[in-house]
């Protein structure tokens, strides 16, 4: 078995920079991270990881080298497909835009990028062996959660993905029946292979601030023991804060920006 990821569930995630030296000196400084570059034949793409020697690391994220005269900045999710290809036409039936048609990675992975019928990226990710997806989760300095961000009802937009990767979109207990557009919470269908059970790995909220401006897009939330002193942090390492540190029912959170403007949170560990 190559995963025990639940099937729909998000297996990676990644940034792509411009500037990979920079941004990847930032990350690993603001989150402590270890670094282990793919080489010049995948051009150079580099595994971020909890632990610094080749034997401890356990998998965060990746991030690479966006192509050249692309001034853009961003952080990407991938969910697990048992069949990349299939999955595929199938998102294209829902409404899905093709941005890069399934292609095989070695012998480790299965990969395509889509565009969502709102025009959120996202990309699907069949793994070939167990050498791929996150081997860190739900901790410090690791991803913890996964947010859509969208202006307008978060439910319209989850449809199409409940559709294509069989989700349970549910409303928190405790929530705010009365709003027009109640944050929506993503469970995948299938349970954890190991754990078992089903699997709630984020959710779909409203825009907020400066995120008003952007396309709906998918953010990686990441643990810290402190959102105030890694927003404090970030600021020092050449990054920004976009939505300031506040709390709300999941726990203490804040979104941040790199130093070339990829935005993402950080959020104190979420019970669970």
């Amino acid at each position: 078995m190559p995963t025990s990821i639940p099937l729909g569930g998000p297996i990676w995630a990644d940034a792509v920079t411009p500037d990979l030296s920079g941004d990847l000196d930032f990350y690993m400084r603001l989150f402590n991270w270890a670094a282990f570059d793919s080489g010049e034949q995948f051009g150079h793409y580099t595994e971020l990881c909890l632990g610094a020697t080749v034997s401890e690391a356990r998998a965060v994220a990746g991030i690479a080298e966006r192509a050249s005269g692309d001034p853009g900045s961003s952080w990407g999710v991938a969910f697990h497909a048992g069949d990349c290809v299939a999955a595929v036409a199938q998102a294209e039936k829902l409404g899905a835009s093709i941005t890069s048609h399934p292609i095989r990675v070695g012998d480790d992975l299965v990969y395509a990028a889509l565009k969502d019928p709102d025009g959120g990226a996202f990309g699907l990710f069949e793994p070939l062996s167990d050498k791929v997806g996150f081997t860190a989760r739900d901790e410090p300095g690791a991803i913890v959660w996964f947010e859509y961000v969208y202006d307008g009802a978060p439910v319209e937009a989850m449809q199409f993905y409940s559709e294509l990767l069989n989700w349970s979109l549910k409303a928190p207990e405790g929530g705010e029946p009365d709003r027009d557009a109640p944050y929506v919470g993503l469970w995948t269908h299938e349970g954890h292979a190991i754990t078992g059970g089903h699997v709630e790995f984020g959710g779909a909220r409203m825009a907020l601030g400066p995120e008003l401006k952007m396309q709906p897009h998918w953010t990686v939330c990441f643990g810290t023991d402190s959102v105030d002193l890694t927003a404090a942090k970030a600021v020092d390492l050449g990054g920004s804060v976009a939505v300031a540190p506040v709390d709300d029912p999941g726990g203490r959170m804040a979104v941040l920006a790199s130093p070339t403007g990829a935005f993402f949170t950080v959020m104190s560990s979420r019970e669970p």
